[in-house]
């Protein structure tokens, strides 16, 4: 079975309904016999009371594990208030505890999005992943080429050009011990591509979904689902003028991911750049090469460099959404729902064997 396939699978088709045109990612509920104009709202609003019951969970788990190691100390309350917030407000890539519940954390999306889907009756569930129903991996396989091109080009033009504009050294000598460097290094490399994928299904999935079951045009679709994805970066609040590129930087990630989307058709594409960019960030991180470990630091203090990392964003960023947009079309890769191919569900199911 090649990636390009022209139809979703049989299991797929027997719970859609035919539809007058061609239907991209972002309209695919649009197919589904039980969607009702009301019931992706209610997915959304069910998906963030399971994500914050999950994420409680987890933090809790943390707390237990964190008194125990005598990460935190009852001895005053403010005490027991920093070293909560030192572990948990923010994530420290340098510490295993940190990193793992922060990324465990906002991984549980992904269940919570499923979930969401799920007792709302918008089935099947993999509507979410492709208009083949399914994720393409061997797309997401070579994805994650270029998604590795443009993060090292990204990587190492703020690692070698930044410090010439700016008179000065971006790397320091490192603080964090090469064991526990080493332990959250393992921990990012398993953790952070569900991370990233339980991201991608809730904001390239679910919200682009439900503003694309009310609205036709894509790039309004694609533009109000990353409102949402960069507000949710709270990490970037409270920074002063650093805050507007910081947010744009997120911004442009959004728009990026939204419109590989939209133009191959799944999400396997913004999953690959999402999990590449997430995993080289944090190691960075944990490296404290740049002189800090914690996610939060990177915005504070002159926006200036916040300003400069924008411009590179804009820049390969777009590299990458004209990669991938090129290598899709030469592939043949099918973006659209067609439902030509749905009335024969015994044709479709010979055609993908």
């Amino acid at each position: 079975m090649t990636d390009s396939v022209a139809v979703p699978e049989a299991t797929a088709q027997s719970a859609l309904r035919v539809t007058p045109a061609p239907l991209p990612h972002y309209r695919l509920l649009r197919a589904l016999p039980a969607y009702r104009w009301w019931k992706p709202l209610v997915a959304l609003v069910l998906t963030l009371v399971l994500w914050v019951i999950f994420t409680t969970v987890v933090v809790i788990i943390g707390v237990l594990i964190a008194v125990a190691q005598g990460q935190i100390t009852f001895t005053t309350t403010d005490a027991v208030l920093r070293q909560l917030t030192a572990l948990f407000g923010v994530v420290n890539a340098g510490n295993p505890l940190s990193i793992s519940i922060g990324l465990i954390g906002v991984a549980t999306l992904l269940p919570a999005t499923l979930l969401g889907y799920l007792i709302v009756g918008l089935r099947p569930v993999s509507v979410l992943r492709s208009v083949a129903f399914r994720l393409r991996w061997r797309w997401l396989a070579f994805c994650l080429l270029p998604a590795l091109a443009i993060t090292v080009l990204a990587t190492l033009i703020q690692a070698l050009v930044f410090p010439a504009l700016q008179a000065g050294s971006a790397l320091v000598a490192p603080t964090v011990p090469i064991g526990t460097f080493l332990l959250c290094a393992v921990i990012i490399v398993v953790v952070t591509p569900i991370q990233a994928a339980a991201e991608e299904f809730a904001f390239r999935g679910m919200i682009t979904q439900m503003f694309g079951s009310w609205l036709r045009p894509a790039w309004l679709v694609i533009v109000l689902s990353a409102i949402p994805f960069a507000a949710a970066h709270t990490q970037y609040l409270g920074n002063g003028g650093s805050l507007t590129w910081a947010t744009a930087d997120v911004a442009v990630f959004a728009l990026v991911a939204g419109f590989v989307t939209w133009r191959t058709g799944g999400i396997e594409a913004s999953i690959a750049l999402h999990a590449i960019n997430n995993t080289v960030a944090f190691l960075t991180l944990a490296s404290s090469l740049a002189g800090s470990t914690s996610t939060s630091s990177q915005v504070s203090g002159d926006p200036f460099p916040l300003f400069l990392a924008f411009l590179v964003s804009v820049m390969t960023m777009g590299l990458y959404a004209f990669w991938i947009d090129r290598a899709a079309r030469r592939r043949g890769l099918q973006n659209r729902l067609y439902p030509v191919a749905m009335a024969d569900t015994s044709a479709a199911a010979a055609g993908n064997s």
